[in-house]
């Protein structure tokens, strides 16, 4: 009887982190690409942005914010975010709900910054992103 509640409860497992890695899922999440950014990206909110990022992100993500900090993991090294290569899909939606969220493990060691920033920070933090490095994705239908 033992087998039968280990191979279940194995199961259940596996099913809870199926979950978990499905809601910040490789390629990008349709729902988070439609959220379109409602802070304009001017020079306060990239200088605001800047300053979230110094404080919250920078340890990991480096000052050139090349995934690079001092206290960045070496496996998974967290994302460069200046280049055009984006796991969990390019557009500002799909971004904010990566910072908001977190990236689920074993791809990345980023917590969810929601208990921690407020949303117009996380967006000021994306337009800080931009002004360095990639622009935002154009809007695709299917």
């Amino acid at each position: 009887m033992s087998r039968v509640w280990t191979a279940l409860f194995v199961v259940l497992m596996c099913f809870v982190f199926v979950a978990a890695v499905s809601a910040q899922r490789r390629g990008g999440d349709p729902k988070a690409r439609a959220v379109k950014n409602p802070v304009p990206s001017t020079p306060a909110s990239i200088n605001a942005g800047r300053a979230v990022y110094n404080m919250n992100c920078r340890q990991c993500h480096g000052l050139r914010l090349k995934g690079d900090g001092p206290l960045a993991p070496k496996n998974p090294k967290p994302a460069d975010l200046t280049d055009d290569k984006w796991d969990h899909g390019p557009s500002d939606g799909e971004i904010f709900a990566v910072i908001w969220n977190g990236a689920p493990a074993p791809m990345s060691e980023m917590k969810p910054m929601k208990d921690t920033l407020k949303d117009r920070d996380v967006w000021n933090v994306i337009n800080f992103i931009r002004s360095m490095g990639p622009k935002p994705a154009a809007a695709t239908t299917k």
